[in-house]
């Protein structure tokens, strides 16, 4: 008996359907801006833009259709563009923010971070592959530590290629731009439900502030206020300390356990018995100064101890250990919160304690991102300071050989 065929069942799904029935598998109407079964189900409707060609002299291959990873309850991504984009850019990959998209240059950049960058946020090989393998797996999660990771990478690839310095360092902001927007309004949440991601994030933009020359740092302060980043920073500690115990056992363990080493050299009797001669006249002008104010001699002792400690490390390093930048941020997370308000209010003695502190970060400044920071501090510092307390900055204008600008 003869075989009877079989009507072929027609193809239901649609290949420029939206994102969303294809993912339903079910056949689209592809009306726009929103089609007939996104509305019905009331849900945001996206569908895949077609790739569009990379404008450059070379052999590029073509990126396929935009990769979606926006979730139904995130608004659109909007592209992120620069005045000056060049022939790096190419089809955008949104992320689960309302503030960028990646193009073909961030591709660059995140593989630049993950072969290179990474390898130099610190002298520790324990610390370096927390940064190259875990902060990644951080940032695919959280858009803002991305951001932060993308602008970091940015301005080391323009220290490392001066022809593209230009385009790097305006991606660079953009990114820095973006990742404070993001992760600032949610910072409460962010303490209690991704630490290890808002210290990371603080952690990045702090070394971005240092790399950028344009950058105020800490002591220059906006409009009266404590800058962002250095807020963010301070807020870090106040995670590690309530989640101290999840940071030692976590992702970032090494990291930690690293840290922990550091704080116990730092804290030794020898590192304070070496570091209290750079001090001395500190202590001295500290007890004429404040004389008949307890309370403020109290602060400025306590923040004095730590800084003792911090330049008895970095000008005397134990032999066979290499000095680590954390050996002197340490400093900054452990001051009183009253000595960064005094330095807010650019209180002379809390100016001149600071500019003894840019000793400490001339001596990291072979790191990359530390380079010639110790002088733009000090030209802040001594330019808000009155001729009677210039003096007392000699010391460490000499030890990291510092001149006055023609400019200032």
């Amino acid at each position: 008996m003869a075989t009877v065929g079989l009507a072929r069942r027609s193809h239901r799904k649609s290949r420029t359907g939206c994102l969303q029935c294809k993912q339903r598998k079910v056949k689209c109407d592809e009306h726009k801006p929103s089609c007939r079964n996104c509305t019905r189900r009331d849900v945001r409707c996206a569908f895949a833009e077609l790739p569009r060609p990379i404008q450059s002299s070379h052999a590029v291959p073509t990126v396929p259709a935009r990769l979606d990873i926006i979730r139904e309850s995130d608004s659109p991504a909007t592209s992120l563009t620069s005045s000056d984009r060049n022939q790096e850019s190419g089809s955008q990959l949104p992320m689960k923010s309302s503030h960028a998209s990646l193009d073909i240059f961030d591709m660059e950049l995140l593989h630049h971070y993950m072969t290179t960058t990474s390898y130099t946020l610190s002298r520790a090989p324990a610390v370096q592959e927390v940064w190259r393998d875990e902060v990644p797996r951080i940032a695919f999660n959280m858009p803002g530590v991305l951001h932060a990771m993308l602008a970091v990478s940015a301005l080391h690839l323009a220290c490392s290629d001066p022809s593209r310095t230009t385009s790097c360092i305006a991606r660079a902001h953009l990114h820095h731009n973006a990742a404070v927007q993001d992760v600032t309004p949610n910072v409460q949440s962010l303490a209690s439900d991704n630490s290890a991601g808002l210290f990371i994030f603080s952690s990045l933009t702090c070394i971005f502030a240092c790399a950028n020359a344009q950058s105020t740092f800490l002591v220059l302060f906006e409009h009266g206020h404590l800058s962002e980043w250095a807020l963010l920073f301070r807020g870090a500690k106040t995670v590690m300390d309530y989640t101290s115990q999840d940071f030692h056992e976590g992702r970032l363990g090494p990291m930690f356990m690293h840290g922990t080493n550091i704080s116990m050299t730092r804290r030794s009797a020898e590192a304070l018995q070496q570091g209290q001669i750079y001090v001395r006249e500190l202590k001295q002008m500290i007890s004429r100064e404040c004389l008949h104010d307890l309370k403020l001699s109290h602060v400025y002792e306590e923040t004095l101890e730590g800084l003792a400690r911090t330049l008895g490390v970095a000008m005397k390093p134990i032999e066979g250990r290499m000095l680590q930048t954390s050996d002197v941020f340490a400093w900054l997370l452990e001051v009183p919160n009253t000595y960064l308000e005094l330095l807010r209010q650019e209180a002379p003695v809390a100016i001149v304690i600071f500019g003894y502190f840019c000793v400490a970060l001339w001596k990291i400044e072979s790191m990359w991102w530390m380079k010639g920071l110790s002088s733009r501090l000090m030209t802040q510092l001594n330019s808000v300071l009155s001729e009677d307390y210039r003096g007392w900055l000699q010391w460490p204008k000499d030890q990291i050989g510092w001149t006055l600008p023609r400019s200032v």
